[in-house]
């Protein structure tokens, strides 16, 4: 089994997993206190449930924040086309491929399957 490996320093709390607050030192907020960032996917998650919950607030949110989302969007999009694109080379009968390609299809919404 591997051991996870630790992140960058967190640059907010210069490593410390501490900020300083009115009511004396809390946890890091970028970091939760760790000192360590988390992995990419887990601050991509972190951030995206920020700006869900900004909109269910009513909050308005901020041009870079959609402009970020829709980044996001697109490059876990075409990463999902490669890996879609890659199945097809795969021969016919390999029930992997079969199960990627209608997968990926399912979520890109390329080809939709015909009504029964």
């Amino acid at each position: 089994m591997q051991t996870p490996q630790a992140g960058p320093s967190c640059d907010s709390c210069a490593g410390t997993g501490e900020m300083g607050s009115e009511f004396g030192p809390a946890d890091c907020a970028d970091c939760g206190g760790s000192g360590t960032l988390p992995p990419r996917n887990v601050l991509i998650e972190w951030r995206a449930r920020d700006i869900e919950r900004a909109v269910g607030a009513g909050v308005r949110v901020a041009t870079s924040d959609v402009q970020w989302l829709l980044a996001e969007l697109r490059a876990a999009r075409g990463a999902l086309t490669e890996t879609l694109a890659l199945a097809h080379d795969l021969p016919e009968a390999e029930k992997l491929g079969t199960q990627i390609r209608v997968t990926a299809n399912r979520a890109l919404g390329l080809h939709t399957p015909p009504k029964r």
